[in-house]
């Protein structure tokens, strides 16, 4: 005898089955962001009323160059939908449509194909404007600005010293690493070289607080890092951050300055998707929606529900991963899973960044931070993962070097029944992807 849960699955609903004796704490939702009007309307009200900088229509902004920086096809905001009253801003600013120009803001990700950018502008504005993607490993467009008090390189791709005007359009959002997206991580990592991005992201890398979701950014040394030197540009710079609810679609929109409205905006995420846990439970399930787009924005969802989980517990985590691996390293050599869980025991949290960057000595250095993380999760936490096996490797688990994995449900839900005890409590996350569970007991 099985209880039925349903969590979202792309367009339709996936039904995971949960053994009898198992209690069901609940489900955990995000609270429900009201949109009242459209996208593009709700950005407008916001951009009239800027936090902390001087509206745009309001500037003098004649013959200035614009450089626009979105996010990119590993992010599901809905950017098209509320770019129209940006450009018309910046209209009334005296700017020209040949000075604004798009920089699709990939980081290490790969880049992004033709009709992903259009997904992500509209064909419309894709035809009309001229726009690129970053490419954090082509030397020759990059610029060195010097270095961080944390001894982070900053090296930004040229255009952004090309420009008079800067704006970052984007989503904040729960982020592992960073405590909250948006803001200035449009410029670092966004449009950074492969060496910041690496050495900024490993700001994040401690073993006594490897999961910074939903840390605010004054006590979050990554993003306190990536201000500073974004900040090194000494270019005006001017923010559009999307709230997006469970199902990607803006809620609200901080628009201004980008350390002061983001702030605003990482204050409501935090109302709104950080969600309270009474207890921790023996098992969670953890689904990646809507944050679904590959395996490494996928696996988000356990970290962002990991505290819902007792240590020693089980981590389930629905991986839709609908475009695959995207940019997830696989190990070169990976030990077994219950040797590596043995391994990780014995030697303890402060030893898993010394064997980590032993392993990858020879690798670039974002797999040492994404190597930490999961390997301090599977320390923590008995990992499964659960994916469409037209998507992704078979045993994309073992191939990790971090978790079990498996194409049915009914044998991830079988090996979790060998690990729990028959009275398990479950916590269930139907929108990981979008929100994270805190526990203060």
């Amino acid at each position: 005898m099985t209880q039925s849960v349903e969590v979202p699955w792309g367009s339709d609903l996936l039904n995971v089955g949960v053994p009898d004796k198992w209690r069901i704490l609940g489900e955990l939702k995000p609270k429900g962001m009201t949109i009242q009007v459209s996208p593009a309307e709700s950005c407008a009200q916001a951009l009239s009323e800027p936090i902390g900088a001087t509206r745009l229509a309001s500037r003098n902004l004649s013959g200035k160059r614009v450089l626009i920086l979105v996010d990119d096809h590993s992010r599901p905001t809905p950017i098209k939908d509320f770019l129209s009253p940006i450009l018309d801003e910046l209209a009334t600013a005296g700017v020209s449509k040949d000075n604004i120009e798009f920089l699709i803001a990939t980081g290490v990700h790969r880049t992004s194909r033709p009709e992903e950018v259009r997904n992500k502008l509209g064909p419309e504005i894709m035809s009309t404007y001229s726009w690129r993607c970053h490419d954090g490993y082509d030397t020759s467009g990059l610029a060195d600005l010097g270095t961080t008090s944390r001894g982070t390189r900053v090296i930004v791709n040229r255009k952004l010293l090309d420009a008079d005007l800067i704006v970052c359009v984007g989503a904040v959002e729960p982020h592992l690493l960073l405590g909250f997206g948006g803001g200035l991580k449009m410029i670092i990592p966004g449009c950074a070289g492969a060496e910041t991005i690496g050495k900024n992201h490993m700001q994040g890398v401690d073993p006594d607080h490897f999961d910074y979701v939903g840390t605010n950014g004054e006590n979050s040394p990554m993003r306190l890092d990536l201000e500073e030197g974004a900040l090194l540009l000494r270019r005006e710079i001017f923010i559009v951050n999307a709230a997006i609810n469970e199902h990607a679609r803006p809620a609200k929109f901080f628009c201004g300055d980008p350390i002061l409205a983001h702030r605003m905006g990482e204050r409501f995420i935090t109302d709104t998707t950080r969600l309270e846990v009474p207890e921790q439970a023996d098992v969670v399930i953890a689904n990646s929606y809507p944050m679904d787009a590959d395996l490494r924005q996928s696996l988000k969802c356990i970290g962002n529900s990991l505290y819902a989980s007792k240590p020693g517990g089980i981590m389930m985590g629905f991986a839709r991963s609908l475009n695959g691996l995207g940019e997830m390293p696989l190990a070169k050599k990976t030990l077994p899973y219950s040797a590596m869980r043995t391994i990780l025991k014995i030697i303890g949290k402060k030893r898993v960044l010394p064997l980590v960057e032993k392993a990858k000595k020879d690798e670039p250095v974002e797999e040492i931070f994404i190597g930490h993380f999961g390997l301090q999760m599977l320390r923590r936490n008995h990992l499964a993962i659960f994916s469409d096996s037209k998507l992704l490797p078979q045993d994309i688990g073992r191939k990790m070097g971090l978790a079990r994995s498996f194409t049915d449900v009914p044998s991830m839900m079988n090996w979790a029944v060998s690990k729990a005890s028959s009275q398990a409590t479950v916590w269930v996350f139907p929108y990981g992807g979008s929100a994270y569970a805190s526990f203060s007991g």
